[in-house]
Formats: structure tokens, C-alpha cells, sequence
């Protein structure tokens, strides 16, 4: 007879990355502590040359850059003040709809990777611009479901379980 073995997710080999909450104070923390806090990941990022998205400067490091993860959005967002700043290039522009408005924004290739996922690919993607630190947010970076649909996201309260794993199976 065999008895039934209850897993706690806390001591389970954990894949993927860890989520992050950010506070108002700028200061990271690895679970929520209240509902002022933004979900987060680190994420590794340099600009893609225009004519091969696939490719970038070997002599361009990599910067971290906090990225929000927004169920919301439908794609990748990069603020245009960090995109300039850093050397990202720009040949298209795209039409963003917002709730109130619309409004024509450039498009930035990169290659990324979540910084603390080991043994995470570096993907190619199109980041349009935002003036997301204008517009008082804390992150350089958004996320969305174009991405986020390639994996696995836990946010579960009950058992303070915050992750996103790349599982390759996009819903796109």
C-alpha cells in the first residue's frame, strides 16, 4: 500500500526565474508585502542591429533593466529615454492605442534574457518605446503577453509561489 506524499512547493527544485516586487521606494523584494508593490523580473538587454534582428554589436554589453510583467499589454515596451541612452536604434514605428489615446511610437529591436534564469535563451524582439520613467514608473522595461505566453507565470498568494518558466509553448 502506498500513502499519498504531499508536496510542498517551497523545498521543490524550482525552475525558471523568481518574480520580483517592486517597491515604492525603488528597493526590490522577493514576495509581496503590500498592494503597492509591482511584479518585476531582471532582464539582460542590448540593441539588435536594424538590418539583422537576430544579431547585435559584439563590442555593446548587456545591461539589466527591471521589466514589468503586464498580463495587459499585448507586447514588449522599452522607455524611450533608456532606449536612447543605451544606443537603441530605431527604422519603424508602430501606432500604440491606449485607453485614451493613440499615438506613434518607435520600434527598437534587441535581444534579451531574463537575468536570473539559468540556461535561458536570448531571444530577438521588437520593444516599442514609452515614456514609461516620464510617466513616473520605476522600470525601464514591459513584458507582455506576446512573451509571457511562452511559459509558465505563478503568482500564487497562498503559498507565496512567484515564478515565470519558459515552457516554449506560445498561446500566440
Amino acid at each position: 500500500m502506498t500513502s499519498a506524499v504531499e508536496l510542498n512547493p517551497n523545498t521543490m527544485p524550482l525552475a525558471g526565474t523568481p518574480i520580483l516586487f517592486l517597491r515604492p521606494d525603488g528597493t526590490l523584494a522577493s514576495t509581496p508585502m503590500d498592494q503597492a508593490m509591482v511584479p518585476v523580473l531582471r532582464v539582460s538587454i542590448r540593441p539588435a542591429f536594424l538590418h539583422d534582428k537576430f544579431n547585435a554589436d559584439p563590442t555593446l554589453d548587456a545591461i539589466t533593466a527591471l521589466a514589468l510583467v503586464d498580463t495587459g499589454a499585448d507586447y514588449q515596451y522599452i522607455d524611450e529615454d533608456f532606449a536612447e541612452h543605451h544606443g537603441f536604434k530605431s527604422n519603424q514605428t508602430t501606432i500604440v492605442q491606449g485607453a485614451t489615446h493613440s499615438s506613434e511610437q518607435k520600434v527598437h529591436p534587441a535581444l534579451f534574457a531574463l537575468a536570473d534564469y539559468q540556461g535561458y535563451p536570448t531571444l530577438a524582439a521588437d520593444f516599442t518605446s514609452s515614456p514609461l520613467r516620464r510617466n513616473g514608473r520605476q522600470f525601464d522595461l514591459i513584458l507582455g503577453m506576446r512573451f509571457l505566453s511562452n511559459g509558465r507565470l505563478t503568482m500564487d498568494f497562498d503559498s507565496m509561489l512567484f515564478r515565470f518558466t519558459l515552457t516554449g509553448q506560445s498561446d500566440k
